[in-house]
């Protein structure tokens, strides 16, 4: 199976402006992609759902206390990848250093809780909708449900926080909820920590096997064990101790000897030979290899034809991790200069905003002449991205047999002028602030190059009253075309 990691529940809770998104329905289509490019090759796609809690980049921080970095101390994590960012990434580091320093995390309200546990339902089900076969929690690397556990994180006096019971009600209750969201009949996986390695008042692997009794009585699919968060990566011990081949594989193993749920083991598995020492000496279920497929893609192909000599072996130098740390491209240096020229063409053309045109819908002729011009203007191009976009309103929340027709008709004039249907695609908001403010977020977030729009038909006096919409995105959108249509 194919893990798809890290899509966040809800906004708040995002990592990365690079992370995947579960947290509205207007990524269902994009989700789909993914599941369907890991099931065409005859792999289980799951879907890793997160919310990152005090690690998160939301202008809202959440997490169960209100600890700022002085309390729960990151900045040595930061420390261990600086040395090899150039000075801008460097800045941007120290930038979300200070972001923490400025003591915006919100303790929850148990109103809160109860809120982001809907929203971890709510990201399951979409992962259903989208087409994955299973869905994963993430509950390591110190994200929101590792901070409840933690008594180092978790300082609360209500029934969330104090004894092991409480302080594991929080990934209980979010992991019962997303079984009942999803039926019986969807399988749910949990990525699970089995020590924070931080003693003396961390998670520690006595209370993982309390947690993991538990899950199984909830009915997970499996428990991917991991170790370790932001806090204690940086310690000196552990960096030494995570360059040990399997390192973490006696944890997996102490876990399965409490409970009959399928154990995945995971860090440092490089070599095949190590993979299958720790099935057959009964250590662990299932292997999870993430870095070593990274830097071999083929790792499992050249394994199954005995070809174990012509793995290229990830070398742990970092720079993959570095980098993501960084939000830039991930690159592996192990890879071939073909392979790594290709890799940073594609990103700079996956960054070319001229390329990516954003149509905005509203079901009128406008909107649709709009299409057609477009369709006109990029006849025969294999190389642009057409979204097309509809903020819905109450208006026209009663019109959506209208709103389905115009995005047919658009999409069919589009295909006829020659551009491919993988290229289109549809994207439905509702309305926050208003529709021209939510299309000029819509052009920031997605990076467009072009925005087309229709000229409704309001009269002059309208339009110098109240403003039209197509006005106020002329005015306001910065970096982008704007086609208005008449």
């Amino acid at each position: 199976m194919v893990v798809a990691a890290n899509a966040s529940v809800d906004p708040s809770g995002t990592l990365s402006r690079f992370s995947l998104r579960a947290d509205e329905d207007r990524f269902l289509m994009g989700l789909s992609k993914v599941a369907q490019t890991i099931q065409k090759e005859d792999a289980a796609a799951v879907l890793q759902i997160n919310h990152g809690g005090r690690f998160a980049k939301g202008d809202e921080v959440y997490a169960p206390s209100a600890a700022t970095i002085g309390d729960v101390n990151i900045g040595g994590f930061y420390r261990t990848v600086l040395k090899n960012l150039d000075i801008q990434e460097q800045l941007a580091v120290f930038s979300e250093i200070l972001h923490r320093l400025t003591g915006r995390i919100k303790e929850m309200t148990v109103a809160d809780i109860r809120r982001v546990i809907r929203t971890y339902a709510q990201a399951a089900v979409r992962a259903k909708k989208a087409g994955f076969d299973m869905v994963e929690i993430h509950g390591g690397t110190g994200y929101l449900p590792v901070q409840f556990l933690s008594a180092r994180s978790n300082m609360r006096k209500d029934e969330y926080g104090g004894s092991l019971e409480n302080r594991m009600r929080f990934p209980l209750e979010l992991t019962q909820a997303v079984k009942e969201a999803v039926g019986a009949d969807f399988p749910v996986g949990y990525r699970f920590l089995a020590d924070e390695w931080l003693p003396p008042e961390g998670f520690t692997l006595d209370e993982a096997r309390v947690l993991a009794e538990r899950l199984a009585r909830l009915g997970v699919a499996y428990l991917s064990v991991t170790a370790g968060t932001y806090e204690s990566f940086c310690d000196p011990e552990i960096i030494e101790k995570s360059h040990e081949p399997g390192y973490m594989v006696y944890l997996a193993h102490e876990v399965k000897k409490v409970t009959k749920v399928p154990v995945i083991a995971t860090g440092r598995i490089t070599r095949p030979e190590l993979a299958e020492a720790i099935l057959q000496e009964g250590k662990a279920d299932l292997i999870g290899l993430a870095r070593p497929l990274f830097a071999d893609p083929q790792w499992l192909l050249k394994t199954e034809r005995g070809e174990e000599d012509a793995i290229i072996l990830c070398k742990d130098c970092g720079t993959c991790f570095q980098a993501a740390i960084a939000e830039r491209p991930v690159v592996c240096p192990m890879w071939d200069k073909t392979k790594l020229i290709k890799r940073k063409e594609r990103v700079k053309e996956m960054r070319n905003p001229r390329k990516k045109i954003l149509i905005a819908m509203d079901g009128s002729e406008n909107a649709t002449m709009g299409a057609a011009y477009a369709a006109e203007i990029l006849a025969n191009r294999k190389d642009v991205a057409v979204t097309l976009l509809h903020i819905r309103t109450e208006e026209s929340g009663k019109n959506e047999k209208e709103i389905e027709e115009a995005f047919g008709i658009a999409r069919s004039l589009l295909t006829k002028a020659g551009i491919p249907d993988e290229a289109i695609g549809v994207q439905i908001r509702e309305k926050r602030e208003g529709v021209a403010r939510d299309i000029l977020y819509e052009i920031k977030d997605g990076g467009y190059g072009t925005i087309v729009v229709g000229r409704r038909g309001i009269s002059k006096a309208q339009q110098f009253l109240f403003g039209s919409v197509s006005n106020k995105i002329v005015q306001n959108a910065k970096d982008c075309a704007v086609w208005v249509v008449d």
